[in-house]
């Protein structure tokens, strides 16, 4: 990994800039490119990816500093976060919804607005925003932010275990994970009947080991074990063999593996979970992101990376135009891709704007840190 200007991991921005692709793309209907994301060839997706990541950089931009006894200002960062992260999917929501009616009532089209999720704004508005302020209503794709919020609030509990040891915070979060899978408790949504589609009780065990992670690479990172990679190369290996139908050779192997094998996405699955361990493993014993960072892409991939929640917000905006533009019988194919090669390119646009305002704030500074002749 490469350390970039302004003092951060560049390894650690090109991944949650990666993992932001395959999210915009599987999230478009009637999408050709989602036959090539990461789902395709796994039991986990980008989801394990982006929450995994940012384990890591909460453990870097908060978690080193309340290590080192910064307790309270680490709590009130991590706090600003928050407020940051509601406000986005508050706004985010609502902007979705509120172009979903005006396009309903412009077309005179209902089947824009019939649907579970919309329909509860739509006809009790007043409970339907309730809902969504209150985080218990939460949009078709739009439902991981709440997650995160909800693993950023838990940070300080898993910093101060953290603090005695690292062992005790991953013991107590795996406790949690399989206290969840037994008892199968989840936050209830409402006004709709249901739970949230990612379970923070377990999904925050991904989460931990981000913050595991990112806590040691302190210490130099993770050690590179030879027999670790063997097994882990096994496991990859396997899965793509079971999501991909033995490569083609067996028709129906992956359908009948979702009824037996523990793989849900929801409450995150064993498996699921551990084959995303073992393909992180592969990845970072292969060297992989330095060969990357030889890339064209790897650079623009990390402007997204330091701006992605802009950048999820303006994916998931663009993810309710398509839906509209599909249900209106639309050339789904040509206009899909016409949408992700435009919402990729507004997305980097955006980045590439904050990152550049960015050096100009901090150039700003940098002459009066000078010292005075």
């Amino acid at each position: 990994m490469t350390t970039g200007a302004a003092n951060r991991i560049d390894g650690i921005d090109f991944w949650p800039g990666f993992a932001l692709r395959p999210m915009f793309i599987d999230h478009l209907p009637e999408n050709i490119f989602q036959y090539v994301t990461l789902a395709n060839f796994g039991f986990s997706d980008a989801a394990e990816l982006f929450v995994f990541l940012s384990g890591v950089s909460v453990a870097l931009a908060y978690g080193l500093r309340f290590l080192d006894g910064q307790m309270l200002e680490s709590i009130r960062a991590l706090a600003r976060r928050v407020f940051t992260l509601y406000w986005v999917q508050i706004l985010i929501s609502l902007l979705a919804i509120g172009f979903l009616i005006v396009l309903s009532t412009v077309l005179d089209d209902d089947d824009m607005i019939d649907d579970a999720d919309r329909d509860t704004v739509v006809d009790t508005p007043l409970r339907g925003i309730a809902a969504i302020l209150g985080l218990t209503h939460q949009l078709a794709f739009f439902n991981i932010l709440p997650l995160y919020i909800v693993l950023l609030l838990a940070t300080p509990a898993l910093l101060a275990l953290a603090r005695r040891d690292r062992r005790l915070m991953l013991l107590a979060s795996a406790a949690v994970y399989v206290a969840a899978r037994v008892f199968q408790f989840n936050i209830p949504s409402w006004p709709v009947e249901g739970v949230w589609f990612f379970n923070p009780f377990t999904w925050q065990l991904v989460f931990t080991v981000g913050l595991t992670i990112g806590i040691g690479l302190r210490d130099g990172g993770m050690p590179r074990d030879a027999r670790l990679f063997a097994i882990s190369l096994v496991l990859v290996v396997a899965s793509a063999f079971v999501v991909t139908n033995g490569f083609g050779f067996m028709p129906d192997l992956r359908e009948r593996a979702r009824e037996s094998l523990d793989i849900s996405k929801s409450d995150l699955g064993l498996l699921r979970f551990v084959h995303f361990l073992a393909l992180t493993y592969t990845v970072y014993y292969c060297g992989l992101t330095r060969l990357l960072a030889r890339t064209p892409v790897f650079k623009p991939l990390c402007v997204l990376g330091r701006h992605s929640l802009p950048v999820f917000a303006i994916g998931s905006l663009l993810t309710t135009v398509d839906q509209v533009v599909i249900d209106t019988d639309a050339p789904a194919v040509l206009w899909t891709i016409t949408i992700l090669a435009a919402g990729i390119a507004l997305q980097y646009l955006v980045a590439h704007v904050l990152a550049l305002r960015a050096l100009t704030a901090k150039a700003r500074v940098a002459p009066a840190q000078l010292p005075q002749i």
